[in-house]
């Protein structure tokens, strides 16, 4: 059985690349996934209900941008911590000069962004608590890195 012809456009309007990206992440979540908006932002969007260890469930939005394709802009409902934030309110799960092996790429699937979204929200929380950011930080302006 052949793959069929390529419709072009970006990954996410081709099931055949869509399944194995999402795969893992199905197993552990019911997703809700489509084409549609986020903020200003249009694209493929992801909604998801995660867990955050001690401190309960959040309800994760993961958009796809039309433009950057690739590059997701993770946001999440709950307080908002802008010293970990960018502009817009996504997630600063990584930052654009980290090392390689720290960000996110995406050829290791949405269940991996998905866990790096848990985690970070997991230290927002406890900063939030402690004061305390636990591992590596990067202090930015959130207002000047929306990417």
């Amino acid at each position: 059985m052949g793959t069929g012809k390529p419709r072009g456009g970006p990954w996410y309007g081709e099931f055949r690349l869509r399944l194995p990206f999402e795969r893992d992440a199905r197993r552990e979540y019911p997703l809700r996934g489509g084409l549609g908006q986020h903020q200003e932002l249009t694209g493929f969007v992801y909604r998801v209900t995660v867990e955050i260890p001690t401190y309960g469930p959040r309800q994760l939005t993961i958009m796809f941008p039309r433009r950057y394709p690739k590059s997701p802009r993770v946001f999440a409902d709950g307080p908002f911590l802008g010293r970990h934030r960018f502009g817009d309110g996504s997630l600063c799960i990584w930052y654009w000069r980290d090392p390689p092996e720290w960000k996110w790429i995406f050829e290791q699937g949405l269940l991996t962004l998905i866990n790096h979204a848990i985690l970070h929200l997991f230290k927002e929380a406890w900063f939030t608590d402690t004061g305390e950011w636990l591992g590596d930080e990067i202090t930015h302006d959130p207002q000047k890195e929306v990417a």
